[in-house]
C-alpha cells in the first residue's frame, strides 16, 4: 500500500506523462470511429496484439493468462491500467495497440519477476531495477543516430523536460520499462544492445526474429 505522499507523487507523475505524450496514438481516430465492435471481447484484442507484435513465445504464454478488459471495443482510444500483481488484470479504454503493449509490458515485468528490489515505502512486491535504470540513462546520452527515438524517450525519462513541466521518472522503473516497450512497440532493433537485452524475455531480439 502506497503512502498518501506516494499516491500524490504518482498522480503528478502521470499527469506530466500525459502532458508529455498526449492522449496517445490513435485517440483522434477513436473519436471518429464507428461504434461497431471490432473484437468480441478484450481477450480477443489481447491475443491479436500478442500475435502481431514480436513478443516471445514464453511471454505470450504468460500474458494470455492475464484477464483483459476493453471498455470500447470499436475505437482505438488511448489509455489503460495494469492492476497487479495483486489485481492481476489489465483494463484499457479502447483497442489502441500502444496502450495494449504498454500495459502488457507492465504485466510481464511484474509476473516474470523482472524487478529486483522493493521500494522502502512502496508495495509489497519489487518495483526497482537499478541496472536497467543505468542502461536507460546510458541510452539517454547515446549519440548513435540509429537509436534517436529511444534516445529522445530515455532523455525525457532521465532528465525531464522543463518546457512542459515534466520532472523525469526518478524512482519509477516500471514506467521506464513499459514506456520504452510501447515507445518501440517491441522492435528491439530501435534500442542499443545494452538496453535491448533487458527486454529479451518479453520481445524477440533482432537476431532471433524470423
Amino acid at each position: 500500500m502506497m503512502s498518501s505522499g506516494q499516491v500524490g507523487w504518482l498522480r503528478r507523475t502521470l499527469s506530466t506523462l500525459r502532458a508529455l505524450f498526449g492522449a496517445g496514438l490513435g485517440a483522434a481516430e477513436g473519436a471518429r470511429a464507428a461504434l461497431t465492435p471490432r473484437f468480441p471481447d478484450g481477450a480477443a484484442f489481447r491475443d491479436d496484439v500478442l500475435a502481431r507484435y514480436p513478443f516471445t513465445d514464453e511471454a505470450r504464454g504468460l500474458l494470455r493468462g492475464v484477464p483483459f478488459e476493453v471498455k470500447n471495443l470499436a475505437a482505438p482510444v488511448g489509455g489503460g491500467g495494469w492492476y497487479g500483481p495483486d489485481g492481476r488484470r489489465i483494463v484499457l479504454e479502447g483497442i489502441q495497440d500502444e496502450a495494449a503493449v504498454h500495459e502488457l509490458a507492465h504485466a510481464w515485468a511484474d509476473l516474470a519477476g523482472f524487478y529486483q528490489e522493493r521500494a522502502p515505502d512502496g508495495p509489497r512486491w519489487p518495483i526497482l531495477h537499478h541496472p536497467f535504470r543505468a542502461a536507460v540513462r546510458q541510452a539517454a546520452d547515446d549519440p548513435d543516430p540509429r537509436y534517436d527515438r529511444v534516445q529522445f524517450l530515455a532523455h525525457q525519462y532521465e532528465y525531464g523536460d522543463q518546457s512542459i513541466g515534466f520532472p523525469g521518472m526518478f524512482e519509477n522503473d516500471p514506467e521506464r520499462f513499459a514506456g520504452l516497450a510501447s515507445g518501440t512497440m517491441g522492435d528491439l532493433s530501435l534500442m542499443p544492445p545494452y538496453l535491448a537485452r533487458w527486454y529479451a524475455g518479453l520481445f524477440t531480439l533482432p537476431e532471433e526474429a524470423a
